[in-house]
């Protein structure tokens, strides 16, 4: 096969549709992993904590607050107790009731409870316990909400694992469509080397190759313009993952902005790391069924 008559590859567009691919299923598995550990906060969260309300007006309040904290203690399975007594109450519910004016010695418009915050193990009957020593006080179990919110969890990985699936098949379609008018647009090539006894598999591979190669240059491409993104979301979102860690150093090295990389989960980092491969991948299977598919339908 000669090179002016040789069939191939032959687009310019084909990297940068795979760049603008790969940056959108970056960012798309980047959300992914966001929304997969905010579920799996939200249901730790909701599994090991209830709120407590004791009313201070009830008889004998103090006393009895204090034997039910000490109770707390010492049930199994309770791992910690906080106490917020209606003055810390007031203060924390200030800007929606307003300043009291204490010191003119004007009584609270609004008698606030004693409020314990209890952190405890799955499968402890923690209502039960509270009501015995204190019937008056309202429980609201978070747990009741670790249902909706493994629901509302799992809603929003399958949305994302949606938008990934969708930007596969976008990048599958815009690659076999360019394969395919490259392939037309040189069908009297195709027509004299199968003249000359090149078969289908031969041709059909030479351009898969092709595409292959085009695609990893557009995967590595994109995952390039992808990086400095990434990097500054994973400087604006490092406080929010440790609330003791030291924030990250000011972005004026490079040395500096690969540190931020520390910040993004090591699944994430895998992940993208294979998008540039995954692309080239698509790219030959693509591109071998589309070229067979139309080598065969040639009269």
């Amino acid at each position: 096969m000669s090179g002016p008559i040789s069939p191939g590859l032959r687009s310019g567009s084909l990297p940068v549709l795979v760049a603008l691919m790969t940056m959108l299923a970056g960012l798309a598995l980047a959300g992914l992993t966001g929304i997969q550990a905010l579920a799996e906060s939200w249901n730790t969260a909701a599994q090991s904590s209830a709120t407590i309300e004791i009313p201070t007006d009830a008889d004998h309040a103090q006393s009895r607050t204090d034997h039910l904290l000490k109770t707390l203690h010492e049930t199994p399975g309770v791992t910690d107790t906080k106490l917020l007594t209606p003055e810390k109450v007031r203060s924390l519910l200030a800007p929606w009731l307003g300043e009291t004016d204490d010191k003119a010695g004007k009584p609270p418009a609004l008698s606030l409870p004693t409020v314990l915050i209890v952190r405890h193990e799955h499968g402890i009957d923690l209502e039960a316990v509270v009501h015995a020593l204190f019937p008056e006080a309202i429980i609201e179990e978070d747990m009741r909400w670790s249902i909706r919110l493994q629901r509302l969890g799992r809603s929003l990985v399958g949305c994302a694992w949606l938008a990934v699936s969708l930007i596969a098949a976008v990048a599958v379609l815009s690659v076999g469509i360019t394969v395919r008018r490259s392939v037309s647009a040189q069908r009297r090539a195709v027509e004299i080397i199968h003249a000359i006894g090149a078969t289908d598999r031969q041709i059909s591979g030479k351009i898969a190759r092709r595409a292959a190669g085009l695609s990893l240059l557009g995967g590595i491409m994109g995952l390039g313009a992808l990086a400095p993104i990434l990097m500054f979301l994973a400087r604006l979102l490092a406080p929010f993952q440790d609330q003791n860690a030291q924030p990250p150093p000011p972005a004026d090295t490079l040395a500096a902005w690969s540190a931020t990389l520390s910040v993004l989960p090591h699944s994430l980092l895998e992940m993208l790391a294979s998008l540039p491969f995954l692309a080239a991948l698509l790219g030959w299977l693509t591109a071998q069924s589309v070229v067979l598919v139309w080598l065969r339908r040639l009269p």
